[in-house]
């Protein structure tokens, strides 16, 4: 009798199976069958490709990254090698509210000099929706992508830099537009309350768009507009638009200390609203450096408006009263993403590059954002974070990882290229320690965000598996040499198919997915 052939099998045999849903380790084999993990147990001999590990490798679920600025490489090349280097299988993009998936051309023109530093350009300019980038990004994947609508994106195709609050037909016509996304497979909807359009958007008013997430079962995700001292104020209004839209919230890239949090944890609680967070685990973050350095009603009308500012001899001098443009903070502040022709300090701090060129720093970087079009990344220290803040966050039950990578730049941070083996550093190698990085990297994201079928080791769920080396994973990128890869994992799945290290990787294979 004629029998269907077999899908692709490939047994790992011999592993501990950090599963990310018991306490603990076990020594199991796992089968794949196709895209799917078929079995997890002692399975004996099996028909298909067999692959012995070392004694003391760990397989994990692969990690999803809850928070990452990877629209620009996974269009251009499908991949980002620096996250599947750490075993990162699904990245979730469309972050902080601006992102050009989900653009009119307009607001992608827009997007294009604001926020290139972030997330690089979309070229040529063009109606550019969920449904299109699945479309442009379909059979070309390395790795799975899920996509967030973006609130400040959607407001801007509506209503531009207006900063006044929408009205009700704007309202419809926003909800109309979280409506479509979802529908063309966005896992939830983000803000950023520190950009623009976005921080023009307040409770009221992001709840009324997130109303249809509720039906859905996403989350509303948001850059919140205060962290650290004002991390109360924060969170509470992230609790509200979760109250008022009736949805679970996520707090993206949570800076805030334990007692203050915690106090608002059990507000969210008490009012009825799942609240999470992602961070990832250094005290330096990243944006765009205009952001970090001007005010936001001088941005509030467009980049032509901002550069008219900055050529103004009485408008100048005042920004540079302000205490961002002193010295002592822009010793602080450091240039990631420059224009080509200006790349030569790229790496170094705004008072450092000033000084080499005999220069006050204000004055240096304000010319720098002039001659750049505002098109410039940059880094800034944070003394009020510490590593011990930063570890309790890690640890916590509501966390899960995200690198916040940005890949554009000369001298983009460490994080996109780190965050996650940094992070199983602090989890530690014990057997108790890789469930726990199991759930930190992939399974409390997977709860986050909806997908079902990934985060976790089990019969029928999706094969995106990290195989983690008996040294565990090392980070290797750091704030001088930020664009170095991971070394440890050693055996990378996605959807049943090699995709790490290049060397195993099948030739000609595009394994990852729009996932949702």
């Amino acid at each position: 009798m004629w029998r269907p052939p077999l899908p692709d099998r490939l047994l790992l045999r011999g592993g501990l199976v950090a599963d990310g849903i018991a306490a603990t380790v076990r020594r199991a084999d796992v089968l794949v069958e196709g895209a799917v993990i078929a079995a997890v147990g002692d399975l004996g001999p099996v028909d298909g490709a067999v692959i012995d590990l070392a004694p003391g490798s760990v397989v994990c679920p692969g990690f999803i990254d809850a928070h990452v600025h990877a629209e620009g490489p996974l269009l251009a090349a499908g991949r980002v090698d620096g996250a599947l280097a750490q075993g990162v299988t699904t990245l979730v993009v469309g972050q902080d509210g601006e992102s050009w998936i989900g653009a009119t051309a307009g607001t992608v023109r827009y997007l294009n000099r604001y926020f290139a530093p972030v997330n690089g350009t979309l070229e040529p300019a063009r109606d550019f929706s969920v449904g299109d980038f699945a479309g442009a990004v379909a059979g070309r994947l390395a790795q799975n992508v899920a996509v967030l609508a973006s609130q400040g994106t959607i407001r801007h195709n509506i209503a531009g830099l207006a900063a006044g609050p929408l009205g009700g037909a704007e309202r419809a016509a926003a909800r109309r537009e979280v409506e479509r996304a979802l529908a063309e497979g966005a896992v939830g909807l983000s803000s950023g309350l520190d950009y623009l359009p976005s921080r023009f958007g307040w409770a009221d008013e992001v709840a009324e768009m997130a109303r249809p997430l509720a039906a859905a079962g996403r989350p509303y995700v948001s850059h919140l507009r205060g962290y650290g001292p004002d991390i109360g104020a924060g969170l509470a209004e992230l609790a509200a638009v979760g109250q008022g839209a009736g949805v679970r919230v996520h707090a993206s890239h949570l800076w805030a200390e334990p007692g203050p949090a915690e106090a608002a944890f059990a507000a969210a609680d008490r009012a009825g609203v799942a609240l999470t967070f992602d961070m990832y685990p250094y005290t330096r973050s990243s944006t765009i450096l205009a952001s970090l350095l001007l005010p936001p009603g001088i941005q509030g009308r467009g980049p032509d408006y901002t550069l008219t500012v900055l050529a103004d001899p009485g408008e100048r001098a005042a920004l540079l009263a302000e205490e961002r443009l002193t010295e002592d903070y822009l010793r602080g502040v450091h240039l990631g993403c420059l224009p080509a022709a200006r790349a030569g300090p790229a790496g170094l701090s705004v008072a450092q590059a000033a000084a080499r060129d005999g220069r006050p720093p204000g004055d240096w970087v304000l010319d720098l954002l002039a001659a750049a079009g505002l098109a410039v990344g940059g880094h800034l220290d944070r003394p009020g974070l510490s590593e011990a803040t930063l570890a309790w966050l890690a640890s916590h039950d509501r966390h899960c990882a995200g690198s916040d990578g940005i890949y554009q730049g000369q001298h983009p941070h460490p994080r996109g290229h780190a965050a996650f083996a940094v992070l199983a550093r602090h989890y530690g190698h014990d057997a108790a320690g890789y469930q726990r990085l199991a759930r930190h990297l992939a399974a409390n994201a997977a709860g986050v965000y909806g997908l079902r079928d990934r985060g976790r080791i089990a019969a029928g769920l999706a094969a995106d598996l990290c195989v983690i080396g008996p040294a565990g994973l090392e980070p290797r990128a750091s704030y001088d040499a930020p664009a170095r890869p991971a070394a440890g994992a050693g055996l990378v799945l996605v959807n049943g198919t090699v995709a790490w290290p290049p060397a195993r990787a099948e030739p000609g294979r595009f394994p990852g997915r729009v996932v949702s």
